[in-house]
């Protein structure tokens, strides 16, 4: 323990001081009308339940009225178009399998996988997500209607509210990626895989070590241009955050870099996205967008050259309290960030 914060601390250093002198600035586009902003989702809904590489297709904002909007761009400005509802992905018809109550349903872009948790508890009672309620297992469905369920013995739950599908070894296959929570030692990153038996553990991290104790998956995509994915979360955002990018080799994880000063959740929160990729400096490279840890800054690090380094941090007066949505809103292939402040302002960044 003592060597992994040593190495943490380290991180930290080179951090800051590379925050100090951002390589890239961001400049804010214009709004049409100033609304007022409660929320800021995908146009797609949870999609597979993590960012990635991949933009959103579009955003939608839900304003203070309860409505829900898309987000466009017309003529240098972002405009509010037309009414939607809030996107999300619904299980089988008649199979939702004691679904999580407030959990979300994720499913691949093809249809061929989807899953939602199940087996409602409040063995836990954390209370991080905003009530009482976990789940003690997951279901998973294929496109050909078949389906696996896995479960927790009762010292556990998944202390989550999605579960997460992306392919994180490179075979082709989606994974699945769940906060699992020990009841006396914490949250630890657990990651599945299904087989022709059903669903398998692949790696996990080890419990934070204390009850009560959690962490945030914020993305998955290639932060370092080796060809291999990372896995990054925030361990305790709530105090003093420490995101971490984890490798899967043939050893199982392994942290590839971490650094403390971190948030990517508020306490009683239902939001989980607070983070997007993005190639912020155009090298070709995956960056990440999150809040520091009092979330009233952006931060844009990359791990391009082997250490978290910051690229770019946008400051505000009052927290992030939404999702950060990166999406392409004039087609030129660099995304746009969008997500909205405690005050309700809205906030689009492009680089």
């Amino acid at each position: 323990m003592t060597n992994r914060r040593s190495a943490v601390f380290i991180a930290a250093t080179l951090l800051t001081v590379s925050i100090a002198n951002p390589i890239c600035a961001a400049e804010r586009m214009n709004v049409s009308g100033a609304p007022c902003v409660g929320a800021v989702e995908r146009a797609d809904g949870p999609g597979r339940g993590i960012t990635t590489a991949v933009p959103a297709p579009a955003a939608v904002v839900r304003l203070c009225d309860g409505g829900w909007r898309r987000l466009s761009l017309r003529d240098g400005v972002v405009v509010l178009a037309g009414t939607n509802h809030r996107p999300s992905i619904q299980p089988p018809q008649g199979d939702d399998s004691a679904q999580l109550p407030d959990g979300d349903a994720t499913s691949t872009p093809d249809g061929s996988l989807a899953a939602w948790l199940t087996g409602p508890t409040g063995i836990d009672r954390h209370d991080i997500l905003g009530d009482a309620i976990e789940a003690t297992g997951f279901r998973v469905v294929r496109s050909d209607g078949t389906s696996s369920d896995y479960g927790l013995d009762d010292d556990a739950v998944f202390e989550d509210r999605r579960v997460r599908l992306v392919d994180v070894t490179g075979d082709g296959e989606d994974e699945l990626i769940v906060v699992r929570s020990d009841l006396d030692r914490g949250a630890a990153l657990a990651i599945y895989r299904l087989t022709e038996q059903g669903v398998e553990q692949l790696g996990a991290t080890l419990p934070i070590d204390q009850a009560h104790r959690w962490l945030n998956p914020a993305a998955v995509a290639d932060f370092d241009g080796d060809g291999r994915v990372e896995i990054a979360y925030v361990e305790t955002p709530h105090i003093g955050g420490v995101l971490t990018f984890l490798g899967l080799g043939v050893g199982g994880l392994s942290v590839e870099a971490s650094a403390f000063g971190f948030s990517n959740h508020a306490i009683g929160n239902r939001v989980l996205d607070m983070a997007a990729v993005i190639d912020w400096n155009a090298d070709g490279v995956a960056a990440m967008a999150l809040p520091d840890s009092s979330r009233r800054q952006l931060q844009v690090v990359t791990i391009a050259n082997g250490a978290i380094t910051g690229l770019a941090v946008i400051a505000h007066q009052v927290p992030i309290v939404t999702a950060i949505v990166a999406t392409d809103f004039d087609g030129d292939g660099d995304a746009e960030l969008v997500y909205g402040l405690e005050d309700g302002r809205l906030v689009v960044l492009s680089r």
